[in-house]
């Protein structure tokens, strides 16, 4: 308004974001209330998430401050570590041959999808291929950024299948049998847990730091925490309320990427994203149920290693709904590993493949 000072336009921009961070968090706590009462699993993540989805694509510019963000990945490591034990290391040392046949079954998928996607759109490769990924949200735009690719398309595809994966691991693990390995024998919380929780997962604020490393916020506590339940020094316990704001967090996060900026952009790209994300989670279902039928993996543990989402996510899925966590975590790790350190080089040498040249290509690499 004309007339007014910057002081006052600063202190009514800052009412009305107050405002919206009230309606928004009011929203995600009324559904996560809703969605708990019906028994749905994982109720503050996926409330926090749909909040999140309707504020962001209705224009609204909230972003969740990145401390808050870290010390929710830092949390989750933490609370995922608890549930670790000593033998639990020996299992996962005994089958990394399993770990990485599934990874790289998994990357094949992803990159067939990512290759239909570019001969039926007219998306580029590099595009297509970053955003099928299924690694680190976050870091596959980052890295498709610096390597020129259009992020505005990677980061649609990403977050629709991370919303995608959150929804129907959180369904379908709910109405599956718990995983005989969920049930570990009681153990005694040390005296030391209220203390020592927070602090590790604290640790995330310094972890982040750590370029080379993905997803080090979660992931330096979650093997500090580790190393403390699987060699039996400690139990840990997180409160409550500590998992109640690293799930709503997190679901925030994912939620407010659904902004009207990126959305409009790529509109016309909604309904094939939304077609090849339910492809690349049936077939990595299948994934999952051939692990099921040629291990003693249980099939909720099965269908939640294979899932084609995030590690923090799915690890918290796993834990709400009572599977096999460590299992969770290995095939979620490696995978996560694999993509994340070794995905800008996989991407160019799949763009090296004789199959872009086929007749009727749609779109060059860099075309957008």
């Amino acid at each position: 308004m004309k007339g007014q000072n910057p002081l006052e336009r600063l202190s009514s921009q800052d009412v009305r974001q107050s405002l919206q961070w009230a309606a928004l968090l009011a929203a995600a706590i009324g559904l996560a209330t809703l969605l708990g009462l019906i028994h749905f699993p994982a109720a503050p993540l996926l409330g926090a998430m749909i909040a999140g989805i309707a504020f962001g694509g209705s224009g609204s510019h909230l972003r969740v401050p990145r401390p808050a963000y870290v010390l929710a990945q830092g949390a989750a490591g933490v609370f995922i570590a608890t549930s670790m034990s000593p033998a639990i290391l020996v299992d996962v040392a005994q089958d990394w041959p399993l770990l990485l046949a599934m990874t790289c079954a998994t990357l094949f998928v992803a990159f067939s999808i990512g290759w239909v996607l570019n001969r039926t759109t007219g998306i580029s490769e590099d595009v297509a291929v970053y955003g099928s990924l299924p690694g680190m949200s976050g870091a596959m735009v980052i890295i498709a950024n610096e390597r020129g690719a259009d992020a505005r398309i990677v980061a649609l595809m990403q977050y629709v299948r991370l919303a995608a994966v959150i929804l129907s691991v959180a369904l379908f693990a709910a109405l599956l049998p718990d995983s005989p390995e969920a049930s570990l024998p009681p153990r005694d919380i040390s005296p030391l847990s209220p203390i020592l929780a927070p602090l590790l997962a604290a640790i995330s604020l310094i972890a982040v730091k750590i370029k080379r490393l993905p997803a080090a916020g979660m992931l330096i506590p979650l093997i500090l925490c580790a190393v403390i339940e699987a060699t039996g020094l400690l139990h840990l316990h997180v409160p409550n309320l500590m998992i109640l704001a690293t799930f709503g967090i997190i679901g925030l996060e994912v939620g407010l990427k659904f902004t009207r900026e990126v959305l409009g952009h790529v509109i016309r790209l909604i309904p094939a994203v939304l077609v090849s994300t339910v492809m690349l989670i049936l077939i990595s279902a299948g994934l999952g149920l051939l692990l099921y039928a040629f291990t003693d993996i249980d099939i909720k543990t099965a269908l939640l290693a294979s899932a084609p989402g995030s590690i923090e996510t799915v690890a918290l899925v796993a834990i709400a709904t009572k599977a096999n966590v460590a299992a969770v975590i290995a095939f979620q790790t490696v995978r996560m590993f694999t993509v994340v350190l070794f995905g800008p080089f996989l991407v160019d040498l799949l763009m090296r493949l004789p199959i872009w040249a086929f007749p009727g290509k749609t779109a060059s690499r860099r075309e957008t």
